[in-house]
């Protein structure tokens, strides 16, 4: 068994660089699949087995000979949002790379209904013929490692499962089986739970492109989104003014965000778009001109009009109305006049906050 070990700890430390080159061009790989496939997930790392645990592994396992037998020399872990997203990872990796093994861990496909734990889907995989044909890979050509994907909440199960320190040379009681399995089937109907969330979400996006969708949609950040881009009237204001000024149109939507445009709308009252719509349509032109006004003592660094503004532009309404109404007039008194002369006699201290948060940002 010494000189075993010695053996395989000397191959280890000879093919030390490789495993590291091989660390870095494994994560460029699987990173670049991930983004051009638009994949969200939690995180992924990669890590070399430390020597220690390598030990530990022979020793205790008292089956290798040779380093190359061992296959978690480098292995690499991906933590997705959803279940589904598994398996998407899991058919680019086998279009990717060879795999040579699979063993899937995961709870549902467990038919022993007293197993419990909620793990992963284990890979082993090297790289292809193919890719080994490039020089940059020849390096890699038979080398085995191991790809782990499980998503959050299975990240999360293991994680306390091997914080818990159950597993032991004894069997633990029936007892605690059956309240891990409890567990183990609850944390499995959340992960189902998340993947219909994001499917009926998915459905209501793609139901906003209809306008009398968005109309009768209740206010939130898509919701105003699928509004602004789908109203003619905000988009024509927009290119008005963007001519006047010779400014270029851009679309982006962390403006709603950033102003806390859904909570303003809300604490003036607006539920729904239609709402919104009504009054946005009756003080269009004052709208507009607030918009004129603005941009028109602002000095933007570069020459673009975020076609969400004119949400911001309106909010300045509502404040000005309760403004003139807290002197005495009425809503219904409160003409789009009165609501300009107002703007504009407060203008001043506005485009100074504006003029001082650019300032503030440049230095």
């Amino acid at each position: 068994m010494i000189d075993t070990l010695d053996t395989i700890m000397s191959e280890y430390y000879q093919n030390m660089e490789i495993y590291k080159k091989l660390q870095r061009d494994v994560g460029e790989i699987i990173t670049t699949l991930i983004e051009v496939n638009h994949i969200k997930i939690s995180n992924m790392t990669l890590r070399i087995k430390s020597e220690e645990a390598l030990k530990n592994k022979v020793i205790s396992k008292a089956k290798y000979n040779h380093l190359d037998e061992i296959t978690d020399i480098l292995g690499c872990r991906i933590v997705t949002l959803f279940e589904s997203d598994v398996d998407r990872i899991f058919d680019l990796i086998d279009k990717t790379f060879e795999v040579v093994e699979i063993v899937d861990k995961r709870k549902k496909h467990k038919v022993n209904n007293i197993e419990f734990g909620y793990t992963s889907l284990h890979l082993v995989v090297k790289f292809t013929d193919d890719r080994c044909q490039l020089v940059e890979y020849q390096k890699y050509q038979d080398i085995l490692f191991e790809i782990q994907l499980r998503t959050v909440l299975q990240h999360a199960w293991a994680e306390v499962e091997h914080g818990l320190g159950y597993k032991s040379f004894y069997e633990p009681p029936m007892e605690i089986k059956r309240k891990l399995n409890r567990l183990a089937a609850t944390l499995e109907i959340l992960d189902e739970e998340f993947e219909n969330i994001r499917y009926e979400i998915t459905l209501y996006n793609q139901s906003l492109d209809k306008e009398e969708k968005v109309l009768k949609t209740d206010i939130n950040k898509d919701s105003l989104i699928a509004y602004v881009n789908s109203s003619p009237v905000l988009n024509d204001m927009a290119q008005a003014i963007a001519d006047k000024f010779n400014y270029r149109i851009v679309r982006d939507p962390h403006l709603i965000s950033q102003q806390k445009l859904v909570a303003k709308m809300n604490f003036y009252g607006y539920q729904y778009i239609n709402e919104l719509n009504e009054d946005i349509l009756k003080h269009k032109d004052t709208i507009q001109t607030i918009g004129e006004e603005l941009s028109s003592h602002i000095n933007y660094d570069s020459p673009t009009l975020n076609l969400y503004s004119t949400l911001m532009w309106f909010s300045f309404i509502p404040v000005i109305k309760n403004l003139i109404a807290g002197h005495g007039a009425s809503s219904e008194e409160i003409l789009d006049d009165v609501i300009l002369e107002t703007f504009r006699n407060s203008s001043l201290s506005i485009f100074d906050v504006f003029n001082q948060k650019k300032m503030n940002a440049q230095s």
